[in-house]
């Protein structure tokens, strides 16, 4: 039985019967507890949310239909719902880069760095709009794919593919310097 066999068997015994989304619970727990933990930077807010997250996926099970993508973006959808809310509550935005993950993206971006560099690329990062700063921070933090990427986004793959290589050109623009 392949993965995506088995999760869908999951989620039609979830479907059937709540009772039985424990399976799924724990599959996709350590993820989604991460992918929170990032955005709230604090572990009681992050387990709320990822509670609240879990439990807005169990209620809305009976509507999930895959369309061909994973249900883990359908979950990180959710989740990055619950601390949008959360945070439009608050009225703040926090966007938190690891030097791990700012050297990652340089590599990504195909900049050599130093650690000057680096801190030049985290600042540039830092004056991205919400949106576009979401979208790098899911691409290369979460590693989500861009078919998952334009699920969670509420976009097409090939959107979400155009819409991160326009963020990437800009961040390269900002740290290139000009002749």
């Amino acid at each position: 039985m392949t993965p995506t066999e088995e999760e869908h068997q999951l989620i039609m015994a979830a479907k059937a019967e709540p009772a039985r989304f424990a399976p799924l619970y724990e599959r996709y727990f350590g993820d989604i507890y991460r992918f929170l933990l990032r955005r709230a930077q604090d572990p009681d807010l992050t387990a709320d949310l990822t509670q609240q997250s879990f439990l807005k996926a169990m209620l809305g099970l009976a509507r999930y239909e895959p369309r061909g993508l994973p249900f883990r973006a359908w979950l990180y959808r959710i989740a990055l719902n619950e601390v949008r809310m959360h945070w439009r509550k608050k009225k703040e935005v926090l966007i938190d880069l690891s030097y791990r993950e700012v050297q990652g993206l340089s590599e990504e971006m195909g900049l050599e760095m130093d650690e000057h560099e680096m801190q030049r690329l985290a600042a540039a990062m830092s004056r991205l709009d919400v949106e576009k700063a979401r979208l790098i921070e899911l691409r290369y933090m979460d590693g989500l794919s861009f078919a998952e990427l334009g699920q969670v986004l509420g976009i097409g793959e090939e959107a979400a593919k155009m819409r991160t290589h326009r963020v990437l050109g800009r961040l390269r623009e900002q740290l290139v310097p000009r002749r």
